[in-house]
């Protein structure tokens, strides 16, 4: 079963009507479809533009319709102009997903390398292909090691007595029969909810999967789950998952499994194949994506990064006494219980002939509220680059502020800068990020 994908940026458009082969097309039905997706994400995917056009936002995925996918991929695509004179708006596809499935896994701090997702990518499937065999090559590497086994509450009625009698049960159900025991006990099994996650998303994915490699893993796989019951996605027992060290193991193929089965359509999870759908904010995902970066660069180096935090209020309610206006700022990194640098980040394209290159007034006052709230001289924007911007990312523009910062060690001089990072090649990204902050990372490690 194979189908036809079109592939669009942020922002680009879909013709809808009569196939045309000079202009991506769908047909109004799928139109619908598409623009049809804000309950399940709380967000439009698609808009109408007029009749004949919808137009992609600011998200970016995959979606299937029939034999029709669509996937939607960052409009930002990395850095300058290299010694070939291929540049971020010009750089393949293939590149393109490699770098979004690469930030996901990173944003998911699932330990999976850019060897392992480059190596699926070059053979130009799309994001949903590359998931899926993500996916497979998991859960199989575990598998191969053996199933996940528990102890599962049971109760029934049993001939000989097993575990514990239920008397109140005992008493209702079998007063006129003693030969029956209603008997609560515990059985080590396979069949417990983590298992029937994965199955439940195995089966998921067989009916989506257009590669017939993936069919073949993800059919294999079936097999080695054929004893655990058949449970819907709606009824899956989360809650019940813990993870353990007899587990853990399991977890990256369980994370993947969550995002395929929280994330699709209800009436495909529900057996209906009219439709499957996978989407990101790109706004939350270059921020988590930096986020855990800059955790994985700067623990080492003495400094505790935290994200979306640590809360703190602008103000006071005379009224009520009650702290007003949170401030969550995006990464935040602390030494000392004191922060030391804030980073807000910005998806959107900077443009190098604007004075402020596209940073906003009101982007620029809520930096000075941070830097006054957490005591911190240094406070980034922090922009993807592009090859419009010139050949180098980094510090583009510093603000020296006027009025001096309240810190621990008392006043001190403020600026706010804004600053871009290349995600053209995701492992120089690390370095851009210590490259921002040179003198915290010498100072951490002097210390």
């Amino acid at each position: 079963m194979t189908g036809v994908r079109i592939s669009l940026r942020e922002y680009g458009r879909l013709h809808v009507g009569e196939f045309d082969p000079a202009k991506p097309s769908v047909t109004p039905e799928q139109a619908e479809f598409l623009t049809s997706l804000k309950p399940l994400y709380g967000f439009d995917i698609f808009k109408w533009t007029n009749q004949h056009t919808i137009v992609a936002q600011q998200y970016v995925g995959t979606v299937q319709v029939g034999r029709v996918t669509v996937e939607v991929l960052p409009k930002i695509g990395g850095g300058a102009a290299g010694a070939s004179g291929t540049t971020s708006d010009t750089l393949p596809d293939t590149a393109i997903r490699r770098n979004l499935v690469a930030m996901l896994m990173v944003a998911m701090d699932l330990d999976i390398g850019e060897g392992e997702i480059a190596h699926i990518a070059v053979q130009r499937q799309g994001i949903l292909e590359i998931l899926i065999r993500l996916f497979c090559d998991k859960l199989f590497a575990q598998v191969n090691r053996g199933l996940v086994r528990r102890y599962e509450a049971q109760e029934g009625q049993l001939a000989v007595l097993r575990g514990r009698l239920a008397v109140g049960e005992q008493l209702r159900l079998n007063a006129a029969n003693p030969a029956r025991l209603f008997c609560r006990f515990d059985e080590f099994q396979a069949d417990n909810p983590l298992n029937q996650v994965f199955k439940t998303a195995l089966r998921l994915l067989l009916k989506v999967a257009k590669d017939l490699g993936n069919q073949r893993r993800l059919a294999e796989l079936l097999l080695a789950f054929e004893a655990i019951a058949d449970v819907p996605a709606a009824s899956l027992s989360w809650h019940q998952i813990r993870f353990d060290r007899l587990n853990e193991r399991y977890r990256p193929a369980f994370r993947l499994a969550e995002l395929f089965l929280t994330g699709a359509s209800p009436d495909v999870t529900g057996g209906q194949a009219a439709g499957f759908s996978l989407f990101f904010d790109m706004n939350s995902l270059f921020e988590e994506y930096i986020g855990r970066v800059a955790v994985r660069v700067f623990r080492p180096r003495g400094i505790r990064v935290r994200l979306q935090g640590p809360q703190r209020f602008l103000a006071v309610d005379e009224a009520s006494g009650a702290n007003a206006f949170a401030m969550r700022p995006d990464v935040v990194g602390m030494k000392g219980g004191e922060a030391v640098w804030v980073i807000d980040t910005k998806w959107k394209q900077l443009s190098s002939e604007e004075a402020r290159e596209g940073a906003t007034q009101s982007d620029l006052y809520q930096m000075y509220a941070y830097a006054n709230n957490y005591g911190c001289g240094d406070v980034v924007l922090l922009y993807p680059h592009h090859w419009a911007l010139g050949e180098h990312a980094g510090t583009r523009a510093i603000y020296r502020l006027h009025a001096p910062i309240r810190t621990q060690a008392g006043f001190s001089s403020g600026r706010i800068r804004t600053a871009t990072i290349d995600l053209s090649d995701l492992r120089s990204v690390p370095g851009q990020l210590m490259a921002l902050f040179p003198d915290r990372a010498e100072n951490a490690e002097a210390a």
